[in-house]
């Protein structure tokens, strides 16, 4: 219908664009965009959107590492402490990131210990609230992995006995896309 639009008259195209959930492994993207040209004789048009970046986290919990060395009983026993470290691995695809923040709480059976790697990282603990904060801060797309350890003491009570204690509940991961100036964000499952 828009070939015979008059002098003065509009009309309206609407359309979808659905995009893959990554990009291959191999391939190295910085601040990609969509680009889209709009054809309508005499009038041309190119529309080019932005894509924001994907943040990849993780969080696992380990008994043997070679970061801290834990100690306690396994299984853990009611009443007596068994330490774990906790490790968060995180990665910006595809844009740089401003401002990263990396939020978990934990349980109330669950403390630090006070130790976390490497020392120079921002981590902080509201004992309020029971919020893990790491304080990224910016997160460059060719920077790789960045990781953060941190050692926590469980002391499971009585209603523990007999089922997983959960260590640490879901992380959050979130930050200013520098490239489309928005923030983007990422979640994982806690850990028992």
């Amino acid at each position: 219908q828009l070939k015979f639009l008059g002098e003065n008259e509009e009309g309206k195209v609407e359309f979808w664009i659905g995009l893959k959930n990554s990009l291959p492994s191999e391939s190295f993207v910085k601040n990609p965009f969509l680009k889209d040209r709009v054809s309508l004789s005499p009038a041309s048009e190119e529309f080019i959107v932005k894509v924001g970046s994907k943040i990849d986290l993780a969080q696992h919990v380990f008994y043997n590492d070679e970061v801290f060395g834990n100690s306690g009983h396994l299984p853990p026993q009611v009443g007596q402490g068994t330490t774990y470290t906790v490790i968060w691995r995180l990665k910006s695809l595809y844009n740089d990131l401003r401002d990263v923040r990396v939020r978990a709480v934990l349980p109330a059976n669950v403390n630090l210990t006070g130790q976390f790697f490497p020392r120079e990282a921002k981590f902080l603990f509201d004992s309020q609230s029971r919020e893990v904060v790491w304080e990224v801060g910016d997160l460059g797309q060719t920077m790789g992995e960045t990781n953060l350890s941190f050692q926590v003491s469980l002391k499971p009570g009585t209603d523990n006995r007999g089922a997983a204690a959960e260590i640490v509940k879901a992380a959050k991961a979130a930050g200013d896309d520098a490239w489309i100036q928005e923030i983007v964000s990422a979640d994982v499952v806690g850990v028992k």
